[in-house]
């Protein structure tokens, strides 16, 4: 494999990996909510008078409500305060519903905050039946998945039925209120949004990981070298110590550093140092670079490999490693200053012509890894 397909893979493999976990991720959240969201999106189908309930379990429907006979079961929530539970308030309430279309019975679910009117069309209901006034004409409209009746919530609708009717149906339908396949509505636009915004985020970053960004940086690079040629960066390369997605070789350093270059002339290098820094509660460990012209590189590096890295360019002679704060202070005064502890002996230079102070690192080396 040759030397920028191994530094693509380096970096293309933990994106890939992190791309599929995103994936995996929004994936799951849309599984969450059952998938609900199309037939959110898709809106409900009216439950007509040919529509079949049997047929139509399961779909997200919508059901004008006019002959509600009254409430079968009220669900309650308990609110806590530091574990202290401090009242339940009801959240949910069932009604039995007379449907004229079918000449059966059937179960709604509705808000709370719809019990006013529900109430009204169950007076009325009584009201017309005792001959005191006409139904309603017109109802409330439901929304939500028709699910057959399950658990205590089929026996309290068969208890409260049994005291209108003398038999009473084993089996019954509820239409869920607000709910699809038992999520709410607005939960289920809000999770599957937001699983979305992770699937976007893992696609961009398999976009990415395929991009030319190695190729064209090692390319720029011997553009800019034209007295190098890429054979003689292969052969250095073959031979470099792989450290992460960082290669340190005897004249060159492959790999994507934080100035966006794939290829740095060992020469050129100074000082290498570890350290962190902070991201939200993460402390995350790099490897800092100075470069003869006073700017600065990092990579992201564990402080074992920022080690054996230092070791590596211990090797060549010329680089100054470690966080020592002496080294700073002394880049601060001046840049022929710092050259002077290794550069300028290594390479044989005549350091006594000065320079002028050179910016320090972007990064405190005193913050270590």
């Amino acid at each position: 494999m040759s030397m920028v397909k191994k530094m693509t893979w380096a970096v293309r493999t933990p994106q890939i990996c992190l791309g599929f976990v995103l994936l995996v991720i929004g994936y799951v959240m849309f599984a969450m909510m059952n998938f609900s969201v199309f037939d959110a999106i898709k809106g409900p189908v009216e439950l007509t008078a040919e529509m079949s309930l049997q047929e139509m379990e399961g779909q997200y429907v919508s059901y004008e409500v006019k002959y509600p006979l009254g409430t079968y079961m009220e669900e309650t929530v308990t609110k806590k305060v530091n574990g202290v539970s401090t009242g339940t308030s009801r959240s949910r309430l069932g009604y039995i519903v007379y449907d004229e279309n079918r000449d059966d019975f059937l179960a709604v679910e509705c808000a709370v905050k719809q019990e006013d009117e529900m109430e009204g069309l169950v007076d009325q209901f009584w009201a017309a039946l005792d001959g005191q006034g006409d139904v309603a004409e017109t109802g409330i409209v439901i929304k939500g998945s028709l699910e057959l009746l399950m658990g205590e919530d089929l026996r309290y609708y068969k208890k409260n039925l049994g005291s209108v009717l003398d038999e009473v149906p084993e089996s019954a339908y509820v239409i869920t209120g607000g709910k699809i396949k038992g999520e709410k509505i607005g939960q289920i636009y809000g999770i599957s949004a937001l699983g979305v915004v992770i699937a976007v985020l893992g696609i961009a970053l398999l976009a990415k990981s395929s991009s030319k960004e190695i190729s064209r940086s090692v390319a720029a690079y011997l553009a800019a070298n034209p007295q190098f040629k890429e054979e003689e960066l292969e052969q250095d390369f073959a031979g470099a110590v792989k450290l992460g997605s960082l290669w340190v070789g005897k004249r060159w350093t492959f790999g994507m550093l934080s100035d966006k270059s794939a290829v740095h002339d060992n020469d050129s290098i100074i000082w290498v140092y570890p350290y962190s820094e902070r991201s939200g509660k993460n402390t995350i460990s790099k490897m800092g670079v100075v470069f003869l012209d006073g700017s600065f590189a990092s990579a992201i590096l564990s402080g074992g490999r920022t080690k054996k890295a230092m070791a590596e360019y211990d090797r060549l002679g010329h680089i100054v490693t470690g966080n020592d704060v002496s080294y700073r202070n002394t880049l601060a005064s001046g840049l022929s200053e710092f050259l002077a502890l290794k550069y300028y002996p290594a390479k044989g230079i005549n350091a006594a012509a000065t320079q002028e102070p050179a910016p320090a690192p972007e990064t405190d080396p005193e913050q270590e890894a």
